[in-house]
């Protein structure tokens, strides 16, 4: 095997086993989350109790996403190709390792003020960055202008999940017209958070048909953005299943 091959495929596997566990704490959840007879008298938590445990899920996936994007990055800036046998073309040489990466990409000689600099929640600043290191048309440009767009917006429902500021909370309300078609300024029912977002359905908006999957259970957008994940994330580490 190729030196750092392991270590992309050992990335991309974490990346899924993150979702997986998500995925495990929502579904519970979700079904706890719905207002009927039952959410009150034969379930572990309330409805809204339900819905933050529903956010807090959402949460981790995102940052299981912001882990990933920068552990394949700092991989290939350090040369390690992907199971399938994909690199990116380096167009400074290779880094000795990820740690020297990071101080690379970052500009900074210790690794917590990197740290501090690297943006990689923002998928606009990882395209951007990515040609100034591997040129155009590599992996990380290739991702539709419409899956950015849900990536964006998957920052936005993490923020509301973890401040209750004046600014996250009127991000969130901007979003969530805005994916669900309302006016910009529209108030939000009583109550609704990322949580309650997440258990709606897709196919009751045709704006959200971009996450639909024939994998779904229920068909909502947690289920959805799930799917989004796994597929960006086999878009930017092929393997040998997707090569062959």
């Amino acid at each position: 095997m190729i030196r750092g091959t392991s270590t992309q495929i050992r990335t991309k596997a974490d990346f899924i086993s993150s979702l997986t566990t998500a995925s495990r704490i929502y579904y519970p959840a979700r079904e706890m989350s719905i207002y009927d007879y039952n959410s009150f008298e034969n379930t572990s938590y309330q409805p809204n109790v339900a819905a933050k445990v529903v956010g807090l899920a959402f949460l981790s996936a995102v940052s299981a996403w912001e882990d990933f994007i920068s552990n394949i990055y700092l991989g290939y800036l350090s040369g390690y190709p992907t199971e399938s046998g994909y690199l990116p073309k380096l167009r400074y040489g290779k880094a000795q390792n990820k740690t020297h990466a990071l101080l690379l990409a970052a500009g900074e000689r210790n690794k917590r003020d990197a740290e501090r600099r690297m943006r990689w929640g923002n998928f606009h600043w990882v395209q951007a960055t990515s040609e100034i290191h591997f040129g155009k048309g590599n992996v990380f440009q290739l991702i539709s202008p419409l899956d950015v767009e849900y990536l964006d917006l998957a920052i936005v429902l993490r923020n509301r999940v973890a401040h209750n500021s004046d600014a996250a909370k009127l991000q969130f309300k901007s979003a969530v017209n805005r994916l669900l078609n309302f006016p910009k300024n529209a108030p939000l029912p009583t109550g609704f958070s990322p949580g309650k977002l997440m258990v709606s359905s897709i196919e009751s908006n045709s704006r959200l048909k971009h996450l639909q999957s024939d994998e779904h259970h229920w068909g909502d957008i947690f289920e959805g953005y799930i799917s989004l994940w796994e597929r960006i994330a086999d878009q930017l580490c092929p393997s040998l299943r997707q090569a062959s």
